[in-house]
């Protein structure tokens, strides 16, 4: 049951979100939610439990206990693979680049493409990223009410546009996001049947491709040539254009960059926009963190645009940003395929096996958080003990960790510090908002808000 907003004290807030009941859920019903709104489904056990697994044959297993995640993640990682049912999907659009590829071929990439994501040289994008928030609040000039999910996939694609790919000339904005949307909804359509049969099944299968996302490769491996012939621009690209492999020297032929810009734009920009949406929906709907936000971008950044000597210095704006990412986090499960029989901090587990890591579940978990289900930024407060980084994973954990972790977290900072700065948002009247998920987190039926500029 969510909780509603006009009913809560000042002091706390504890969002919309469907909470785990005191029976154990229907068996046929959370099948039938498995795929397009999964965290309805899941029971109590997954919040309170170091491991469950439904008691029907090939379920997956959860798991849930920090240690046990630790062993998964870092320990014994090479016997945990993304598995053939997500080569399956993902394979035909983002081809052999960093978020598909496995051993070997991933693990040259990683390291060449780890110094164009140092955090100081996220930071130095700042004033583009300032720049298309400004745009957004003087385009919501002529446009009160606007839809957040909506308006923050736009912001967030601008920003990957134009940091990485120096605005995008290369090819048609609108045309290449209308691309992104038509492949995601694509994805989106998982048949139910792939989580019921073996792993093994998928192997050697690859999902047709779209033609979206053939559109989308042409494009990319088009603007790649021309760019390996231009003088350079400074860019994201152009610092994956130089990487090479510290090892071997290896560098990025035109395919894998292809692979990789594409993967970065389209799970970039979208992990982000849900974060945004999130974040912003959040600190507006509890004044007393508005309140404190707008005074602490007010002391660190006064009327300027939001820059590089700002970001670190935005104390309390990322604090929001890391609560709403626990509470909603973009990536709200992660699967993986054990490939040998092992144990797994008391966890036995066998070759074959389908693992789910709840990171939805394990964010809001009865046994390590304090009111897990509350909006509490302080929890993240300096000279607070910061949480195992096993039990908050909003960018993943261990060698897989996002790699454009430090360049969400930059973008995010300085787009809700600009955006809280100059307006107000509030939810349309009786709209009700809950989460949804099918391929990420985001309100289902939209979020519209008012917005008032402020001077």
């Amino acid at each position: 049951m969510a909780v509603a907003l006009d009913d809560i004290p000042s002091s706390t807030l504890t969002p919309p979100a469907p909470f785990p009941g005191e029976r154990d859920p229907f068996l046929p019903l959370m099948m039938a939610k498995a795929i397009t709104r999964s965290i309805d489904g899941w029971p109590r056990q997954v919040f309170e439990q170091a491991a469950w697994r439904p008691p029907f044959p090939g379920a997956v297993t959860f798991i849930m206990d920090p240690d046990a995640l630790k062993v998964l993640f870092v320990e014994q990682a090479s016997a945990f693979t993304q598995g053939a049912m997500f080569r399956r999907m993902m394979r035909p659009v983002w081809g052999e680049g960093i978020l598909t590829s496995e051993g070997a071929k991933w693990r040259w990439q990683r390291h060449a493409g780890a110094p164009a994501f140092r955090p100081a040289q996220m930071h130095a994008l700042a004033p583009s990223m300032s720049g298309v928030a400004e745009a957004a609040l003087v385009r919501w000039r002529s446009s009160p009410r606007i839809d957040l999910p909506t308006e923050a996939a736009r912001i967030t694609f601008d920003v990957i546009l134009d940091t990485m790919l120096s605005g995008g000339d290369d090819f048609d904005r609108d045309t290449a996001s209308a691309r992104i949307e038509a492949f995601t909804a694509q994805v989106g359509k998982m048949k139910l049947s792939y989580f019921f049969a073996p792993d093994a099944h998928h192997e050697d299968r690859l999902n047709p491709p779209t033609a979206a996302g053939e559109a989308l490769r042409g494009d990319i491996a088009a603007m790649v040539r021309r760019r390996r012939a231009a003088p350079p621009r400074g860019d994201l690209l152009d610092l994956l254009l130089a990487a090479r492999d510290p090892e071997t020297g290896q560098a990025m032929d035109d395919e894998i960059l292809r692979d990789n810009i594409l993967g970065f734009i389209m799970a970039g920009h979208q992990t982000s926009s849900v974060a945004l949406t999130w974040s912003l929906y959040l600190a507006s709907a509890h004044e007393p963190t508005a309140r404190r936000l707008r005074a602490e971008v007010a002391a660190v950044a006064g009327d300027q645009p939001i820059g590089p000597d700002h970001v670190e210095n935005l104390v309390f704006t990322r604090q929001v940003i890391q609560e709403a990412m626990r509470l909603y986090p973009p990536a709200f499960q992660l699967y993986r395929i054990c490939t040998r029989t092992t144990e797994v901090g008391g966890i036995a587990v066998r070759a074959g096996q389908r693992i789910l890591i709840p990171i939805y579940a394990l964010h809001r978990h009865r046994r390590w958080w304090r009111d897990p289900d509350a909006f509490d930024p302080d929890r993240f407060g300096p000279g607070q003990p910061m949480p195992d980084r096993h039990l908050y994973m909003p960018f993943g954990a261990g060698p897989r960790i996002c790699l454009g972790a430090a360049f969400a977290m930059t973008e995010l900072v300085v787009m809700l510090a600009t955006l809280m700065r100059g307006a107000t948002f509030t939810v349309a009247p009786g709209h009700r908002v809950w989460p949804r998920a099918n391929l990420t987190i985001l309100p289902e039926g939209g979020l519209p808000m008012d917005v008032v500029l402020r001077s």
